[in-house]
């Protein structure tokens, strides 16, 4: 029996984080000094929907410029209508802190937009929360792949599956198996040809 979910869910947004720079259209700086390092959530939210978020790993900030260059995939439910991506700096903690961020800069795009202009690959305007001044530049490209396109959606999610373990430990143990019995039964064939061998020896010098 299919759940709510799976019977809500429309398809996988696909979206290739590339890289983001702290200049605006002008090549002016909007990154502040302290900035060396940053990381991307990205959301699909809406009304109606339960939130879909991923988030790449941190990279150091060089020249202005931070690299990613990493692929998320986010489950694309009905009633979904805005991907949020955020640009965001890891804040310094505290031993025994739980780990915590801030907002650099962040831009919203309409699903319905994305699924008409994908596959995409451009640079999208970054503002900074608040005052919606310039806050750079991101790079990202997009796809989107309904639910009937992906065999493997825990795979395309970056899920591990247990039961994919489960099996390919199975095919192993299996091949481990008939490896020893193929090992063995060379040894015996080995064995029975020697012993015929001493036995036509032994019938030539009888």
């Amino acid at each position: 029996m299919a759940t709510e979910s799976s019977q809500n869910l429309q398809g996988y947004l696909v979206v290739k984080v590339l890289e983001a720079a702290g200049q605006n259209g002008d090549d002016e700086t909007v990154w502040d000094e302290s900035v060396k390092e940053a990381f991307v959530k990205l959301e699909i939210r809406g009304p109606k929907a339960r939130p879909v978020k991923k988030q790449t790993s941190t990279s150091r900030v060089s020249g202005g410029v931070v690299t990613w260059e990493e692929q998320l995939a986010l489950e694309h439910y009905e009633g979904s209508g805005e991907l949020r991506i955020l640009l965001c700096q890891p804040k310094k903690k505290a031993p025994g802190e739980k780990p915590s961020s801030v907002v650099l800069a962040a831009c919203g795009i309409y699903v319905k937009d994305i699924l008409e202009a994908v596959p995409i690959d451009k640079y999208f305007e970054l503002y900074k929360p608040g005052e919606g001044a310039d806050g750079g530049f991101i790079r990202i490209s997009m796809n989107y792949l309904k639910p009937d396109q992906v065999r493997n959606p825990d795979s395309l999610l970056g899920k591990k599956s247990s039961r994919k373990g489960g099996m390919g430990m199975k095919l192993l143990l299996g091949a481990l198996v008939l490896g020893g019995g193929l090992l063995m039964a060379k040894q015996m064939g080995e064995k029975e040809g020697g012993k015929n061998g001493k036995n036509g020896k032994n019938g030539k010098n009888g």
